[in-house]
């Protein structure tokens, strides 16, 4: 059954390509003893991904490689490639199908050390017979779309010089028309010049150096491999602008060695982390490629569709409500994974998730220490997040700090955050100084010795409460500085702290930003946090900056967030994506809150509707009138991230998670 897509908050585009790699169809092994049973489940996976991408009705599809799990020669390769290209025919999709040849297809690359046998020129004819030339080219929509055969890459076949001369004489036919380019083996993962011998996972030498240079001199915007069956990300740099590179994830089962980068154990040591599997909704919106993750472990059931939220490319700049998030960890963790069949060497690697799931919560702001903006390993990475349109917001301890990093603040930052450690009002001198580097400022104290409920400790207070804004204001007044706040609100009860920002702001044109963080471990009561801050920024029409990212563990604070240690999303991490890209031109509007009968629900003016349930709540079907909601009223399930239209059955219990209705 085909899984519809609601594309209705993105911008409108010209062209839209699905990419889809490493599907590895497994035929039917009935009873057969397995290792590992998502080999059992493989063939249905494959089935479902092409399901999934006949209800997202690409333009077209390319299939990056390594269609089944069979080698060619085995017995069952013939079987297994004929089942798996039934699938896309029941789908409807092989005539919109373009194909890239993997290693699983017709062999591997050249190695001495790779256990499996190497490309010939009798797998490349097979192939090439079944699905025309491995390497090609098509136009569409004012952009140039190459295929080429990766297997074939240092190899001494004459198909190798034959493509190479081919490629050389369609990049200077382009000259500097935009290029997307497609290949099986990524030529590299983590830097350009790591070991490829004994590397089971990139392109080895010349020919590395031979691609990554015309890359660099011709106009290619993006390149997408697969073969890993994980997510990398990486710009690039070009004589021209970044090119995109993307490493692209399987729909059927994910790579064991790659789980060394995490700090948890997955299903299956590693095989079947089934968060991180999916394909990628490629929309050319006028001159911008924005790359959409489709996850096969969300993919809607019955009458909901699931809901593709807006990156942030695509969200002019403001400092209006805009979905933030504070960076407690590392952007990118960097490391290496240990030395294991097939590879022979320990591979450098890092770990993108962090990176790739801002851009994929459609986050507008990164808060970010602004010492991770001078660091060599961390600022690229920040610099690569800000060219996908993602804000960066240097925080700095005291002003002096802030002072020490001039340089850093004018070239990386486009928000400049100063704490104020143990005070409430900023230093005078420093900040005139601070407040003439450009990016825009805001102050944030840092009271330390703050009860809180629960905790045997007092806590640090990061973020003014509202009743400190008054003072702050009268100070910067008196300094003649123009500055923001940080505000600190309890996501678990904001709507009186709420108030009272909303009745400040109509009295002064505050550029006020919000800070919330996840409050623990109970997965419903933290979505309905995150669901309540987001409502509450909107409410005032201002950024929130959530955190954590990521699970974290220090000592006597234990919280989850958006992400687990296996950077999976949590329930909180589609409340997050679904209410910004559905609040995001709502506010600011009045707000009502009704919390009798074991229920809240929260409206923003006449526009919207929060509600949260508890387990006590009693019928609900009745809680909201259908007459009082209009025609064409939405139902989104935050915690899903899925809508439908509005209907008083589906609101069902608190096991829902926060609700959403748009009227």
């Amino acid at each position: 059954m085909p899984h519809p897509f609601d594309r209705s908050r993105l911008p409108a585009a010209q062209l839209e390509f699905v990419v889809v790699a490493d599907t590895h169809y497994m035929v039917d092994v009935g009873d057969a003893p397995l290792e590992f049973e998502s080999r059992r489940q493989q063939g249905q996976r494959a089935g479902a991904a092409w399901a999934a991408i006949e209800g997202v009705d690409p333009d077209f599809i390319v299939h990056l490689g390594d269609m089944v799990q069979e080698f060619p020669g085995r017995p069952d390769y013939e079987r297994t490639m004929s089942e798996a290209l039934g699938q896309i025919e029941a789908a409807g999709l092989w005539d919109r199908c373009h194909f890239v040849v993997g290693n699983h297809d017709i062999g591997d690359r050249p190695d001495p050390t790779m256990p499996t046998g190497e490309t010939t020129a009798e797998s490349l004819a097979n192939w090439e017979g079944r699905f025309g030339p491995s390497w090609h080219t098509w136009d569409a929509a004012g952009l140039h779309f190459l295929v080429l055969n990766s297997q074939v890459f240092n190899t001494n076949l004459s198909a190798a010089q034959r493509q190479r001369l081919w490629c050389e004489q369609q990049f200077e036919a382009f000259g500097a028309e935009p290029t997307i380019l497609f290949l099986h083996m990524p030529p590299y993962l983590s830097h350009a010049t790591e070991p490829w011998l004994g590397h089971y996972d990139n392109l080895g030498e010349p020919d590395r150096d031979w691609l990554l240079k015309l890359v660099r001199q011709h106009q290619v915007v993006a390149m997408f491999t697969g073969h890993v069956h994980w997510q990398f990300f990486d710009h690039i740099h070009t004589d021209h602008d970044d090119c995109r590179f993307f490493v692209t994830p399987s729909t059927s089962f994910t790579r064991p060695g790659f789980s060394h980068l995490f700090n948890s154990v997955p299903a299956e040591q590693g095989r079947d982390d089934v968060a991180k599997t999916g394909f990628y909704l490629c929309r050319m919106v006028q001159e911008r490629l924005d790359v959409h993750r489709i996850r096969m472990s969300v993919l809607p059931d019955g009458g909901e569709t699931a809901l593709i939220t807006p990156l942030a490319g695509a969200i002019p700049p403001s400092r209006r409500f805009e979905l933030g998030i504070t960076l407690r960890h590392a952007l990118t963790p960097h490391g290496e994974v240990p030395v294991a069949f097939p590879s022979v060497i320990r591979q450098p690697i890092r770990n993108d998730y962090p990176l790739l799931s801002c851009m994929e919560l459609g986050a507008r702001w990164v808060r970010t220490p602004i010492a991770d903006l001078a660091d060599p390993v961390q600022a690229p990475r920040h610099a690569m997040l800000r060219k996908e349109g993602v804000g960066i917001v240097a925080v700095a301890m005291g002003e002096e700090n802030a002072l020490a990093f001039t340089g850093v603040i004018s070239d990386s930052a486009d928000h400049l955050e100063v704490q104020l450690p143990g005070r409430r009002l900023p230093r005078e001198d420093p900040l005139r100084h601070l407040a003439e580097l450009g990016p825009s400022l805001s102050l944030c104290p840092v009271l330390p010795g703050q009860p809180l409920e629960g905790k045997q400790h007092h806590r640090t207070r990061i973020g003014y409460l509202a009743s400190e804004l008054d003072e702050l204001r009268d100070c910067l007044e008196q300094l003649k500085v123009d500055a923001g706040a940080v505000c600190r609100i309890d996501a678990a009860a904001p709507w009186e702290e709420v108030t009272q920002l909303a009745t400040i702001r109509s009295r002064y044109p505050w550029d006020l930003s919000l800070l919330a963080g996840v409050p623990g471990l109970d997965e419903i009561a933290n979505a309905a946090a995150v669901a309540r801050a987001l409502f509450a920024a909107a409410v005032i029409d201002a950024p929130l900056f959530l955190e954590p990212l990521i699970d974290m563990d220090r000592s006597i604070d234990v919280m989850h967030g958006l992400l687990d240690t296996l950077c999976n999303p949590r329930s909180t991490f589609d409340v997050a994506r679904s209410m910004a890209a559905l609040l995001r031109d709502f506010g600011p509007a009045p707000m009502t809150v009704d919390q009798s009968q074991n229920r809240e629900i929260v409206q923003l003016g006449d526009l919207c509707t929060l509600l949260i349930l508890t387990d006590e709540a009693g019928p609900v079907g009745n809680l909201l009138d259908p007459a009082q909601m209009g025609d064409g009223a939405q139902l989104c399930h935050c915690s899903a991230a899925t809508i439908s239209a509005f209907d008083p059955d589906l609101i069902v219990s608190a096991e829902n998670g926060p609700l959403l209705v748009l009227h």
